[in-house]
């Protein structure tokens, strides 16, 4: 592989015969469950029936390792299924007495002989805990002793439940036919895999521009192969301590696949470096993390970090974490406005800060002017790369201990956080497009106009029960023959023009002229509502003068000062 980003179209078949592969030592283990076998295999089974000279199968990419063989950093689960397959075919041949064919499949996809050492070695070689059993349970021709090897660990029992899929589909697909017929069968399938059955190939000259290319392209499963990436790099310094760095890499993994949140550990390393370093893109997680980590000391280090950074990012996600246990309701509270009310990321890494250095006091004082910050932010709008950086800024004073109370993180974010003037303006003139968080604006102004202490957080159970109004409709039509359909598409989401109602009251006023929408309205219980059927009438006046109301009361209920 020379230095430059290369491409290359093939069938995953031919990839194999003519390519020696093998999945970095340390990355993750065969995973596909039967679901994703079967997909594959019906796939190719429905790209056959239809005739289709080619199938689509995705991207492989391909990293230059520490030898001559190249890494496959993305598309091991395809590739070990794939041969699986071809084996499953070899093995109907070899059965049959028809050991030029399965013998032909053999050598040209499945193992070879090393001129070398005269060694037999996989075409695919899988990482070091799968490897010896791939060779012995899928690879072996089906007379040797060592396909009798017992499936253990949860890849291995992975594995050969794939091999008994793919037998059974072998057998599935010969079965309406003659033993002349089946042959031919067979090699129409092998021809389909090897040609049909197309990959792109991409080739990249190290593990930083593979890391890249994934964030580039923007796909979600990708993520689990940027970690692997990370996992390869810290293991590979780990040396004599393989054993603990792997422990402190599973037990980070364990404790953030709890959260059933997918492929997280990505997005963890990128907000835990940016307490470690400041502004970091994600694209410059990996060259961070090679620069963090470049010795066995400091790889291990930085694994016990990660380790033990785990808990506290996870309980980012949970208002109910028992991390939360000594810091009380009300923290608990803002957490779940946080993740369910405003559903904001932006704020996490700096949330990361704050959860791992700053004091339950402090911490107490900061995650409720979080709330504030936020909705301000969302209200405003427009500060993205400068929120971000300035988010990152802090997060970094916090874990360098520049940073260690909630006086002076106010003092730092001062500048960035919208004055009471301009989020007053911002409220007073605000469309709002998203249910949730208009029922959440609303519901915490009236909580504010009652006296409620913690107006900023609205008790989850509310949301089935609570539905939002639009006084002036969206579609007006005759029961509001002053309003023409252009005011009120401008006017139909401002704040001032919302209500919260009772989802059963909501659902029968409807579109209803507002002389009969001031019936529900009026005998609503809640006071902003209710407020409403004051008016005689109700049009552009009555939802600015509204709203201009409602956002000086949106200042006191989100404020700047803890």
């Amino acid at each position: 592989m020379n230095e430059e980003i290369g491409f290359e179209h093939k069938g995953i078949g031919d990839m194999l015969a003519h390519n020696r592969l093998r999945v970095p030592l340390n990355q993750r283990e065969y995973s596909w469950e039967d679901e994703h076998v079967r997909d594959l295999l019906s796939d190719f089974a429905n790209a056959i029936a239809n005739n289709k000279a080619t199938y689509f199968l995705g991207t492989i990419v391909l990293t230059r390792g520490d030898g001559e063989i190249p890494e496959v950093s993305d598309g091991q689960q395809r590739l070990a299924t794939t041969t699986i397959l071809l084996a499953a075919i070899r093995d109907y041949f070899f059965r049959n007495n028809d050991h030029l064919r399965a013998q032909s499949i053999e050598t040209d996809c499945l193992q070879t002989t090393d001129i070398n050492t005269t060694e037999t070695v996989p075409k695919l070689r899988l990482n070091v805990d799968d490897n010896e059993f791939f060779k012995k349970r899928i690879l072996a021709n089906p007379s040797s002793p060592d396909r009798q090897i017992p499936a253990i660990p949860v890849s291995h029992k992975k594995i050969a439940r794939a091999a008994e899929i793919a037998a059974q589909h072998v057998r599935d697909i010969l079965e309406p036919y003659n033993e002349v017929a089946k042959t031919q069968r067979l090699l129409e399938w092998v021809r389909f895999v090897r040609s049909g059955a197309q990959v792109i190939i991409l080739r990249v000259p190290d593990h930083l521009n593979a890391f890249m290319m994934f964030e580039t392209l923007n796909d979600r499963g990708l993520k689990a192969s940027q970690a692997d990436l990370l996992k390869n790099h810290l293991l590979s310094y780990a040396n004599e301590q393989i054993a603990e760095a792997q422990q402190r890499w599973a037990r980070t993994l364990g404790v953030l696949e709890s959260l059933g949140q997918g492929d997280i550990m990505v997005s963890y390393l990128h907000h835990l470096l940016i307490t470690m370093s400041g502004p970091t893109k994600e694209r410059e997680v990996f060259d961070k993390v090679r620069q963090f980590a470049n010795s066995q000391s400091r790889a291990l280090e930085f694994l016990s970090d990660l380790s033990g950074g785990a808990n506290d990012y996870a309980a980012l996600f949970n208002s109910d974490h028992k991390k939360w246990n000594e810091y009380g309701t009300s923290t608990r509270k803002h957490i779940a406005t946080i993740n369910r009310d405003l559903r904001v990321a932006q704020i996490r890494p700096l949330m990361l800060a704050v959860a791992r250095n700053f004091s339950v006091k402090e911490a107490q004082k900061v995650f409720r002017l979080f709330v504030a910050w936020s909705v301000r932010f969302l209200i405003v709008g427009g500060r993205g790369g400068l929120l971000d950086r300035n988010y990152a800024l802090r997060a970094q004073d916090i874990g360098d201990k520049q940073i260690k109370t909630a006086e002076e993180l106010t003092k730092a974010m001062i500048d960035i956080i919208p004055s009471d003037a301009l989020f007053e303006t911002a409220f007073s003139e605000a469309r709002v497009s998203l249910v949730h968080l208009a029922r959440y604006y609303l519901r915490a102004l009236e909580l504010k106009a009652k006296g409620d202490s913690e107006p900023e957080w609205v008790p989850m159970e509310e949301e089935q029960f609570i539905n939002i109004e639009h006084n002036l409709p969206q579609n007006p039509q005759a029961a509001w023959p002053d309003i023409d359909p252009e005011t009120a598409d401008v006017y139909y989401k401002r704040i001032g023009n919302m209500v919260i109602l009772q989802a059963r009251r909501n659902s029968i006023i409807g579109n209803s002229p507002f002389a009969e929408k001031k019936l529900a309205l009026g005998a609503s219980t809640f006071t902003l509502t209710s407020e409403t059927a004051a008016h005689d009438a109700w049009g552009v006046n009555e939802i600015d003068e509204r709203q201009k109301r409602l956002a000086k009361l949106a200042v006191e209920t989100w404020p700047i000062k803890y």
